[in-house]
C-alpha cells in the first residue's frame, strides 16, 4: 500500500513540475517574443542615431568591392578578435587604438579609395567610431558595413585567421 501511495506522489509532483514549467515557458515567450531574430533585434537608440549619419554598405555591395579590389576593409574589433578571424585582407585598427594603428596603415588609406569598416554587426558601434575618426581627418569615402563580421561569416565569404594581412 505505501508503495502505491509513493508512486502516486511522485507522479503528482512530476506532473505539477511539468505544468509549472510549461506555464513559465509560455509566459516568457509571450513577454519576450523572438528578441534574437535579426528582424527584431533590440538596438540601442544611440547606435541608431550614429549610424543614420554614416554611409552604410550591405554585405553584397561590400563583397562586390572586395572582389574588384575597390575598397580597403578595416576590422574595428580588438586584436585578439582580429587574430581569431577577419575578412581576408582586412587591416586591424581597433576602435580604442586608432591613434596608434592609423599611422601603420596610412599609406594604404588614400583619400580617394573606398574604406569599409566593420565590427560585431548590427548594434555594434566600434566600426562607427573608427569611421568617424577617419572622417575627422578628411576621409570622405568611408562606409560602415552594418552586418559586420557575423554577416560576412553567415554569407560564407573569404576569411583569414592570424596576424596582419
Amino acid at each position: 500500500m505505501n508503495l502505491n501511495k509513493s508512486w502516486k506522489s511522485v507522479f503528482i509532483i512530476t506532473a505539477a513540475i511539468y505544468v509549472i514549467s510549461l506555464v513559465v515557458g509560455i509566459l516568457i515567450h509571450a513577454v519576450m517574443p523572438q528578441l534574437e531574430t535579426p528582424d527584431k533585434l533590440i538596438v540601442p537608440q544611440s547606435y541608431l542615431q550614429q549610424i543614420s549619419a554614416m554611409k552604410t554598405i550591405s554585405i553584397e555591395d561590400a563583397y562586390s568591392d572586395y572582389t574588384n579590389n575597390d575598397a580597403v576593409f578595416i576590422d574595428s574589433r580588438d586584436n585578439a578578435e582580429y587574430r581569431e578571424g577577419h575578412i581576408k585582407g582586412a587591416i586591424s585598427i581597433p576602435y580604442d587604438r586608432f591613434q596608434q594603428y592609423y599611422p601603420l596603415y596610412q599609406k594604404l588609406l588614400t583619400k580617394d579609395k573606398k574604406i569599409i569598416t566593420y565590427c560585431h554587426g548590427t548594434g555594434c558601434g566600434l566600426s562607427v567610431d573608427v569611421a568617424k575618426d577617419l572622417m575627422a581627418i578628411g576621409y570622405t569615402n568611408v562606409y560602415v558595413m552594418t552586418e559586420g563580421w557575423p554577416g560576412w561569416i553567415d554569407a560564407r565569404l573569404p576569411i583569414s585567421v592570424g596576424k596582419e594581412p
